[in-house]
């Protein structure tokens, strides 16, 4: 049987178009946590989670990147920034107590309209008995 642990994470963007690495915030939420699944989920449509590398510079391309991806046009429901700001959540695995992410990899928050007070759902699954947050 899963046992789900929610947890949330509140947090303030400072500008319109920001990255904000939250790969630490999540591990301390997991600490002495057993092996399982991390969902991530984000309660906005205008910002977006994402999992990449802490490389410098590529979250600074990707977010150029994703920018380009909607055309300047008149668009029926908000402004082209709004409309490319709509993105999904995060699913990652725990292991030992610690988000089990590639060497380079880093769970990101890309503000597309802020700033904004933001709220990401974290939910730790794990088989009964071993979920701790």
């Amino acid at each position: 049987m899963t046992t789900t642990r929610p947890a949330t994470i509140e947090l303030e963007t400072r500008s319109a178009r920001e990255i904000v690495d939250i790969t630490e915030r999540v591990d301390a939420l997991l600490a002495g946590a057993r092996d399982g699944s991390c969902h991530l989920f984000l309660r906005h449509t205008t910002a977006g989670l994402m999992v990449l590398t802490g490389e410098e510079g590529v979250p600074e391309d990707i977010m150029d990147i994703l920018q380009t991806l909607v055309p300047r046009r008149a668009y029926r429901h908000d402004s082209p920034e709004h409309v490319a700001a709509h993105f999904l959540s995060v699913h990652a695995p725990v292991q030992g107590g610690r988000l089990a992410l590639g060497e380079f990899q880093r769970i990101v928050l890309m503000e597309f309209e802020g700033p904004r007070r933001r709220e990401i759902e974290l939910r730790l699954l794990t088989e009964q008995g071993g979920a701790r947050l």
